[in-house]
């Protein structure tokens, strides 16, 4: 047994809970300053009819199942991460059936996600202008900035949120049969999953919020896949040409 691995397990045992509190509670902080500090952008655009098909059927349930899985993946595991399982009066089995049961429900869809975004979250030239400005969240003026499909913050959160997705479902497979593995690789992957973990719900988070009251009118998009031309000019100007120029040549619909 390697002692540095377990030094790092005595601290996470230790600290988890507190790193997992005030990660939370400083994202929390962070997105209620700018909600009242910044306030939201485009309010004027949720009231337009969707026109534009933004996400298919498929990306709307896989983004579903994605983000109730790791939500209910996020609180089960702070359970076990702070050894309240038997002080909430719960089964231990049956938690940790449920919560390998919702690792196989968020590696599915994870997977799916990472293929279906792996292309447009490429970055291209224009990005660079969005990431100057920060994509306008730190102004209150309305700021039309160059976006594909993705802008380049959703790129960004692509990147980690995948990265940490693939070090979750790894990690996760060695603590759901830990007998297969030695037991320095099981303690690593101990580390490794909870603080995988932490770092994705805390950017979750922060998604959760862009998507939202940040951006009113966004997150409907999940419900009818559809969104309003002006708001897609707007946040997407450069994806709403590739329709466009894709339409011209009879190659798909833009409406």
């Amino acid at each position: 047994m390697n002692s540095l691995l377990v030094t790092l397990i005595n601290y996470y045992i230790d600290f988890i809970a507190i790193l997992f509190a005030l990660a939370i509670s400083g994202v929390v902080l962070g997105v209620a300053a700018h909600y009242f500090i910044i306030g939201p952008h485009g309010k004027e655009l949720v009231k337009l009819p969707p026109e534009i098909i933004r996400m298919t059927l498929l990306e709307r349930f896989t983004h579903f199942f994605r983000m109730v899985s790791c939500v209910l993946l996020a609180l089960t595991g702070i359970v076990f991460a702070t050894f309240k399982v038997n002080t909430l009066g719960l089964s231990y089995q049956w938690l940790l059936k449920f919560h390998v049961s919702l690792g196989i429900i968020f590696t599915i869809s994870s997977l799916i996600s990472i293929v279906i975004y792996f292309k447009p979250s490429f970055f291209k030239k224009y990005d660079w202008e969005w990431f100057k400005y920060m994509g306008g969240y730190l102004t209150k003026k309305e700021m039309h900035l160059p976006a594909g499909k993705l802008n380049a913050g959703q790129k960004v959160f692509f990147w980690l949120s995948g990265a940490l997705s693939v070090l979750l479902i790894i990690s996760g497979d060695i603590l759901a049969f830990p007998q297969n593995y030695h037991i320095n690789v099981a303690m690593a992957a101990a580390l490794i999953h909870g603080l995988s973990a932490l770092m994705l719900f805390a950017a979750v988070l922060g998604h959760a919020y862009l998507g939202t009251a940040a951006n009113p009118g966004t997150f409907q998009v999940l419900l009818h896949g559809k969104v309003a031309r002006e708001w897609a000019k707007t946040h997407h100007p450069e994806w709403v040409k590739e329709l466009e120029q894709s339409s011209a040549s009879g190659k798909t619909a833009v409406m």
